[in-house]
């Protein structure tokens, strides 16, 4: 599909800009967990959407450079964990690219083999149906397979601050 008008003059507005301007969108935080040979992961995305209920599909945004890129990439699994209000700290600590991320963490595992961390607001178990690279990152779009819910509310991030 070409674009309407000639964009090929267009520069693109800097990164601070960008992160500036982003900062703006107030996101509901995840721990995107992993598993491959026997090796588990998990990191902090806020760069999660849900892409169609027909058939039920979510897309994650990784950064290349994460562990999790090559084991959600070769194993073509992941769970999105919505956390909840209560559980900054695992935000915080899954943000860190931990050594051992689930050494103190209290989790099972579902059907993907991908952890599910307790008390966490909802869960949504998926397999990779594509992958996309952009830029220095890649959309892997994901097809549910199992979730769960709680009462619990999410845990909110805007303006570079946790919110409730």
């Amino acid at each position: 599909m070409s674009p309407v008008h000639d964009t090929t003059s267009l520069a693109s507005i800097s990164p601070a800009s960008f992160k500036a301007a982003m900062r703006r969108f107030a996101s509901t935080v995840t721990v995107v967990t992993s598993h491959r040979g026997g090796v588990l992961n998990g990191m902090t995305a806020t760069a999660v959407c849900s892409v169609s209920a027909a058939p039920p599909s979510v897309l994650i945004v990784v950064n290349r450079e994460n562990r999790s890129h090559g084991l959600i990439e070769q194993s073509g699994a992941f769970t999105v964990n919505v956390l909840s209000a209560a559980q900054q700290a695992l935000a915080e600590h899954f943000a860190s690219a931990p050594i051992a991320p689930f050494a103190e963490v209290r989790y099972s595992v579902g059907l993907t083999n991908c952890p599910i961390i307790d008390q966490c607001a909802s869960f949504l178990e998926c397999v990779v149906e594509s992958q996309t690279r952009s830029g220095t990152h890649s959309v892997f779009v994901g097809r549910v397979v199992a979730s769960g819910e709680s009462d619990f509310l999410p845990l909110v991030y805007h303006d570079g601050e946790f919110r409730r």
